[in-house]
């Protein structure tokens, strides 16, 4: 993953297969991280306002415009999927999923449908088992 998100500037993290724990000090970025992937999966509401809205809380601190890559691997295929903000209003808007080796779009998936695509599951049903929020422990 590569992230302009709140605090993470052009900043990488990879994960491995299984189970993995990001384990560091308070305010190094766990739960942005843990944002990031869920708006590159399911994308980021526009429709909350306010300064906790996510498109707020997460605009990135040095005034850039929000954006990410995210390189996943079904086993068989390999994909990477692209968030862009090239509308102020609509950060994260811009998206493509593509096959990494090729370049090639993806047929059938979309920027509305690719977490439940990829995951078998809901937004909603992701939010509660596999993205648990500090505050809802």
């Amino acid at each position: 993953m590569i992230a302009t998100f709140g605090k993470l500037q052009q900043s990488e993290l990879q994960l491995r297969p299984g189970l993995n724990l990001i384990y560091a000090p308070n305010e190094s970025g766990k739960s942005t991280w843990a944002a990031f992937l869920r708006t590159m999966l399911y994308g980021l509401s526009t429709r909350e306002r306010g300064a906790l809205a996510d498109k707020n809380r997460y605009a990135p601190w040095d005034g850039s415009a929000m954006h990410g890559r995210l390189d996943v691997t079904d086993g068989t295929q390999r994909y990477t999927i692209i968030r862009n903000t090239k509308r102020a209003n609509v950060p994260m808007g811009d998206f493509s999923c593509t096959y990494s080796d090729t370049a090639t779009p993806v047929p059938g998936i979309t920027a509305q449908n690719l977490g439940e695509t990829l995951l078998g599951v809901p937004r909603e049903v992701f939010e509660r088992s596999a993205f648990i929020r500090q505050s809802a422990l």
